[in-house]
């Protein structure tokens, strides 16, 4: 069973870089989450080598995979 959480991604196709989008992110798939000065970065098995830069922090994220048990 797949383990998701709705998080928000930047949107890169807006030329501004502040706009965020809804995407589910499946924890099973995730291989590190790593802070910046910005955002949060996730690095999933199947993503890019730049990662999925998301709003939410680093405790943000880690309550929101406890929630979702």
């Amino acid at each position: 069973m797949a383990h998701l959480i709705k998080v928000n991604a930047l949107d890169l196709t807006h030329d501004n870089g502040k706009d965020y989008i809804p995407i589910l992110i499946n924890l099973d798939d995730v291989t590190s989450i790593e802070p910046s000065k910005v955002h949060t970065i996730i690095y999933t098995k199947n993503g890019t080598a730049t990662g999925i830069r998301v709003k939410e922090t680093l405790d943000q994220i880690l309550n929101l995979s406890k929630n979702n048990k």
